[in-house]
């Protein structure tokens, strides 16, 4: 017997022996890589026929196979398709605002860098070249982005078999500090004010602004945004899809009431989202959109309005008690009332 099945067969031969209704014994072995069968009608003569059997097994496993040269090997895929073929299976569970972001991150700053690349070619150097690359231009934010669409993207495909490992496996994801915003003081607030007066800003888009520094909804939160008695009405974008919408009210403060009258909700539901962006970027460099939001909570809360009562109208957990986010549920009058306290000089 071969040496290399001597620590795989004992001397027992514990084989799968059985006897066919037509008389015939056979052996079988299957394991460790390994799918031998013999059979005989003389049950004595089985044993050395499964030797001899082994024996000739090993020399085929021993020799190089030669391949013919018209077979084809069976080609890799190129990495854009797989992380195609990734994000389309995501499709159906996150929402159509978090697809489009893969989308341009794939468009803008993966697929420049891998187009025309398969994915079995892809090595630890390559990703991180790339991760490096962003971290180097102190684009820290965006580095992190690709860096978790790289591994979730790699992962997939060993999942599906098309790679033994992922190249990302050993790639630590990119540190930094992110940053969180701060809110316009009132002299910033006046002089945005004054400056969306002064520019060429679209009047729609002036409006916006203004619409979302006095109720502090999200840029993404515009488009449901309604007008309900003496509320604003908007549907979370926090909510995740599968999970039921959920609407939250914003009353109307003396802040936002002396601009209601110049609103027209159904031009500003349309409005892109990066266009208000892009607006704040030109108006006051030193600030980004989301600040209004800030600005609103900020002033909310100066002006002496509870923070549990602002975190319900920011749509935020009020605390980490049960008693805040689970059993208090505000009165439409007393929220009413809080509203009043929202008035300030700028």
């Amino acid at each position: 017997m071969p040496t290399e099945f001597q620590k795989i067969i004992t001397v027992k031969f514990p084989l799968h022996v059985r006897q066919k209704p037509t008389g015939v014994y056979e052996a079988r072995f299957r394991a460790h890589g390994y799918n031998i069968s013999v059979s005989s009608v003389d049950e004595s003569k089985l044993k050395p026929k499964f030797i001899e059997a082994l024996k000739s097994y090993s020399r085929e496993r021993s020799e190089p196979q030669k391949q013919d040269p018209r077979e084809e090997q069976p080609k890799s895929p190129l990495f854009n398709d797989i992380a195609g073929q990734w994000l389309e299976l995501r499709k159906p569970t996150i929402k159509p605002t978090t697809y489009e972001h893969y989308e341009s991150l794939f468009r803008a700053n993966v697929f420049p860098a891998l187009t025309g690349r398969k994915i079995d070619e892809l090595k630890q150097s390559d990703c991180q070249e790339l991760i490096n690359d962003y971290i180097t231009q102190g684009k820290y934010r965006t580095a992190t982005k690709i860096y978790q669409t790289l591994k979730a993207v790699f992962d997939f495909a060993v999942g599906e078999e098309i790679l033994e490992r992922s190249p990302m496996r050993l790639i630590k994801p990119p540190k930094y500090e992110e940053r969180n915003g701060r809110a316009f003081t009132v002299d910033e607030e006046r002089e945005l004010l004054k400056r969306l007066q002064e520019s060429k800003c679209a009047p729609d888009v002036a409006n916006a602004l203004i619409f979302l520094l006095y109720t502090g909804i999200r840029r993404s939160e515009l488009a449901s945004a309604r007008v309900e008695g003496e509320f604003i009405s908007v549907i979370c974008s926090k909510t995740r899809k599968g999970f039921q919408e959920k609407r939250r009210l914003i009353p109307i403060t003396p802040m936002l009431a002396a601009w209601m009258h110049v609103f027209e909700l159904e031009k500003l539901r349309s409005i892109r989202p990066d266009a208000l962006t892009q607006a704040i970027k030109r108006l006051m460099p030193e600030h980004h959109l989301h600040e209004l939001r800030h600005t609103f909570i900020t002033r909310c809360q100066e002006c002496g309005v509870p923070r549990e009562v602002v975190s319900v109208w920011a749509g935020h957990a009020a605390d980490n008690t049960q008693t805040s986010n689970v059993y208090t549920h505000f009165s439409k009058e007393y929220m009413q009332r809080e509203a009043q306290k929202v008035t300030y000089k700028v």
